[in-house]
């Protein structure tokens, strides 16, 4: 018989991510835009191959100090460094004025073997608490053999939210934690604090005058994209507003940073005809419009009519979860009816990594995806008809029961391999 999550327990549960976030230190990267940045790495970090770094800076006289994440350190413009163990780290760049360091800039590494270097490398971004479909994507993206490089918070446009998202992302690695992950397999250190309101539409109604909400989640995603490889760009997946990839995009435009090939976003939200009334779209469509006219890739998997095909039906699938403290949590809080329907509850976010797992492997998931345009406010925040060369597409079907089951599948133990050599 599975068991369940007593009373006493579930308000523990609750009382537990209503206060983590006050206790828990955070992964910050700061909120300044610093005149002095890393350069963009030109292919992957290789273990045990020596890796350049240098600096945008043409200050002959900064003295300028490099911590490269494992313990070892150098000084200099320009530099050298060999990782002897695989794994993510962050690389920081210090103004050195008499002893005093100023950090000026940070890169996020993933170190490679030979099985790591082609798999998707992805940086996960959730409104954690604002639903029960948040906590079934975070869990299944750890699990899965998705490159996790970093876990982003989102507010969802009320006061407080986005602190109380943070410490949800906490928790549900601390249940993974009860439920045997290792604590040295978790990304605990690269949880970041993300923005805390929606971006505010400029006088001048273009773009990129937009100011951006700079947060250590709009930092950590620049991070990435200097650490990445331009043939393996990070997936950015906002599952919540798009307020911290485009407040990054905003931030990289202002530095002259291209992030053509480094970063790549596949958002869930969206209606047939546009994003301002539902949930997602609604708590930031301006940041949305700002990444429709990005030029970087930009994938959009609907809510209606696309993720609602993966959905579970809890009065007789219950028993998909695995029966551990995790299970009992996500089965707990998912509902047993969609929101004002007789639908079963669809797990809607995790649809977006089961279309990465799907595109890497050639399963097929993805069922129909076509190009579009974004229009602003002065059009309602619609979809516009595009042609083949546009950058922004829209999934519009999918295999809901194929992703479910890989779903479940990863939660109970056995997760797709995809560091398989063939890959």
């Amino acid at each position: 018989m599975k068991k369940h999550v007593s009373g006493f327990k579930s308000f523990v549960y609750t009382l537990w991510t209503l206060t983590l976030f006050v206790s828990c230190s955070t992964a910050d990267s700061g909120q300044q835009q610093s005149n002095v940045s890393i350069q963009p790495l030109k292919g992957p970090v290789i273990i045990g191959k020596s890796v350049n770094f240098n600096t945008s800076s043409a200050n002959n006289n900064l003295s300028l100090s490099w911590d490269f994440g494992d313990g070892q350190k150098a000084e200099g413009r320009e530099t050298k460094h060999v990782y002897s163990k695989p794994g993510v780290y962050t690389v920081r760049l210090y103004e050195n004025n008499k002893g005093v360091l100023t950090k000026e800039s940070e890169a996020i590494i993933r170190v490679h073997t030979a099985e790591t270097i082609h798999l998707p490398q992805v940086f996960l971004d959730t409104d954690a608490r604002n639903e029960a479909d948040d906590q079934h994507y975070v869990a299944y993206a750890i699990y899965s053999e998705l490159d996790i490089l970093g876990i982003n918070s989102i507010h969802n446009n009320s006061p407080g939210s986005e602190a109380i998202n943070y410490g949800e992302i906490f928790y549900v690695l601390k249940l993974m934690n009860w439920s045997g992950m290792p604590w040295d397999s978790l990304p605990l250190n690269k949880i970041y604090h993300g923005a805390e309101t929606m971006l505010t539409v400029p006088e001048s109604g273009k773009w990129y005058d937009t100011k951006p909400v700079i947060s250590a989640g709009s930092n950590a995603i620049l991070a990435a994209a200097r650490g990445a490889s331009p043939d393996n760009p990070v997936w950015v997946l906002p599952v919540g507003p798009c307020t911290n990839i485009a407040s990054a995009v905003l931030q990289a435009r202002k530095e002259g940073f291209n992030l053509q090939d480094r970063i790549r976003v596949f958002w869930l939200g969206g209606l047939e005809k546009g994003f301002s009334n539902e949930y997602n779209g609604g708590n930031d469509p301006w940041s949305v419009y700002v990444m429709g006219q990005s030029g970087l890739e930009f994938r959009v998997m609907l809510s209606h009519p696309t993720s609602l095909k993966l959905n579970i039906d809890k009065r007789v699938e219950a028993d998909l979860y695995p029966d551990n403290d995790l299970g009992d949590y996500l089965e707990t809080i998912i509902p047993v009816f969609q929101w004002r329907s007789t639908i079963p509850k669809s797990i809607h976010d995790v649809c977006v990594p089961a279309a990465l797992i799907s595109d890497f492997k050639g399963l097929g998931w993805i069922k129909n995806e076509k190009p579009a345009a974004i229009s602003g406010p002065d059009k309602n925040y619609t979809w516009l008809p595009a042609d083949s060369t546009s950058k922004v597409t829209l999934i519009w079907d999918i295999n809901g029961k194929a992703m479910k089951k890989d779903l479940f599948n990863t939660l109970n133990g056995s997760p797709l391999k995809l560091t398989e050599t063939d890959n």
